[in-house]
């Protein structure tokens, strides 16, 4: 093969590589182009229906997670035995500790004369003292279009004794479509176990010392 054969050969080769490359480029700016943007949600605030004049001191133990919940992807039932766990629609910030956080800020302000900490805070001394343990089962959407929150709390007393237990499982309506009502529908199911914590510590240290 001449020189000049040679060349024309690697000219060629190099015309086709660099084609293909400009190809290649080309369709991964489209891909790109088409990529689906990541959105990440906080639980709103909540504001509480009642408030009581009970003083205590209550411990809010990290809430339990299971199965798929322990993951940034918020999950959606698809129907009775599929389930979904968004790639696109993250938590923001760890669900559980999220749920903790508004925990403690409902029974604050339901409880504005007792003390609320988060566990391994020191507790007042003085006043009754309580811990609260929750562990979450079910937080998602589902396909009858409701958000679904399930799981169950203990009481417990300031020697550890188990005071009361409850399992709860509370279906909020999604007012609308998409992630955005749904992370609200879940907030306000989460809203209402509060509630119920709050009244259950109301009762249960009325007249305690």
């Amino acid at each position: 093969m001449s020189f000049f054969s040679a060349l024309i050969n690697q000219t060629t080769l190099t015309g086709v590589r660099a084609l293909l490359a400009g190809a290649t480029l080309l369709l991964m700016a489209g891909c790109a182009s088409q990529a689906v943007q990541t959105s990440s949600y906080m639980l709103p605030a909540s504001t509480p229906e009642q408030q009581y004049s009970n003083a205590l001191a209550v411990a809010i133990a990290p809430i339990r997670l299971t199965g798929l919940l322990d993951n940034p992807g918020i999950v959606m039932e698809l129907n009775d035995i599929e389930v979904h766990q968004a790639r696109h629609h993250l938590w923001a910030e760890n669900i559980d500790v999220q749920l903790q956080q508004q925990l403690q800020q409902h029974l604050t302000l339901s409880l504005p004369q007792a003390k609320i900490v988060a566990k391994g805070q020191p507790l007042q001394a003085g006043l009754p003292q309580r811990e609260v343990r929750v562990s979450v089962n079910s937080f998602q959407g589902s396909y009858n279009g409701n958000a679904i929150v399930q799981g169950q709390w203990l009481l417990l007393g300031e020697n550890g004794q188990l005071l009361k237990q409850h399992n709860f499982r509370i279906e909020q309506a999604i007012a609308a479509d998409g992630y955005p009502a749904l992370v609200r529908a879940l907030a306000s199911a989460w809203n209402q176990v509060g509630e119920q914590l709050t009244a259950t510590l109301a009762e249960e240290t009325l007249g305690s010392r």
